[in-house]
């Protein structure tokens, strides 16, 4: 159903993301359950019903579904962010680390930045995805690349490629996301 031209998802999106820009994390009909949820709820609709649904649909294309899937999220909460940064890089990783750490997506940590090659690698701690999960055959976080992606290429307004190079599911100590300028 088309509401002044939006699908249902995008109002849905619009009213989250003027819930975060606002700092309103109180969600409306929550009031005994409160606004977070179980990470393993989260993990359960995130590599269960979303994951191996997708995986079963597109095979060999389902990281990159959840990969851009994150990317359209990093390039919101950027461009939520920026708007308040001052074209400060210092400032805008500040302000990322605090939302990251608000929305409970993991402490999201700059590792490197060497931006004359055009590279930065961000780690993602206590990652929100593959907490508490073991014994992976290669990286899954790729709704996290995706969104690190996302951030990265809102403020530096360059395309990008993020690539999971590390990740606590594969025992890994951190998730780390190495993000190279294009």
């Amino acid at each position: 159903m088309l509401q002044n031209n939006k699908t249902d998802y995008q109002l849905a999106q619009q009213q989250i993301l003027d819930g975060i820009v606002s700092g309103e994390f109180g969600i409306e009909n929550r009031n005994e359950l409160g606004p977070l949820i179980p990470i393993r709820l989260f993990q359960v609709l995130r590599m269960v019903a979303l994951g191996s649904n997708v995986e079963d649909i597109l095979g060999q294309g389902a990281p990159s579904l959840v990969y851009h899937s994150g990317q359209n999220l990093g390039l919101a909460l950027g461009h939520i962010v920026a708007a308040t940064a001052d074209k400060d890089l210092d400032t805008y990783v500040g302000k990322i680390e605090h939302l990251c750490r608000q929305l409970s997506i993991g402490l999201v940590v700059p590792d490197k930045v060497d931006l004359s090659a055009g590279v930065l690698e961000l780690r993602v701690d206590e990652c929100v995805s593959c907490a508490g999960i073991h014994n992976v055959s290669s990286p899954i976080c790729h709704f996290e690349a995706g969104m690190v992606g996302g951030i990265v290429k809102s403020f530096f307004n360059r395309n990008v490629k993020a690539t999971e190079t590390k990740c606590n599911a594969l025992g890994d100590k951190t998730c780390l996301i190495r993000v190279d300028l294009l």
